[in-house]
């Protein structure tokens, strides 16, 4: 019983996070646009970097709080920075993410 919880876990969170590759690849869209406003820049590199930062605000040796900061504080900041884009450009940004062709 244990391993069928196991695997409908990790298919859970398979399918969260192919929900959230979307708005992380918005971000990276939006950095390097010039037309974003500064402060939607300010909040995509700030999340960006603690996505890739091996710096935490809880360590991660600490079991389950030490994941807890990064599913809090990613989405959180990934959330604030797709708010912040003007709305023309998140869906220019989608439509350049699904493939087609659209001038960026």
């Amino acid at each position: 019983m244990g391993l069928v919880k196991t695997v409908r876990r990790l298919s859970t969170l398979n399918s969260r996070l192919r929900r959230f590759r979307a708005p992380l690849e918005m971000l990276l869209l939006g950095v390097r646009d010039p037309r974003v406003p500064i402060t939607a820049k300010v909040v995509m590199i700030a999340t960006l970097a603690y996505v890739a930062s091996p710096i935490d605000i809880i360590p991660d040796f600490l079991p389950f709080v030490g994941q807890l900061d990064d599913m809090v504080v990613i989405p959180l900041g990934v959330t604030v920075a797709i708010s912040l884009l003007p709305s023309g450009l998140r869906s220019e940004y989608d439509t350049v993410r699904r493939g087609s062709s659209a001038i960026v």
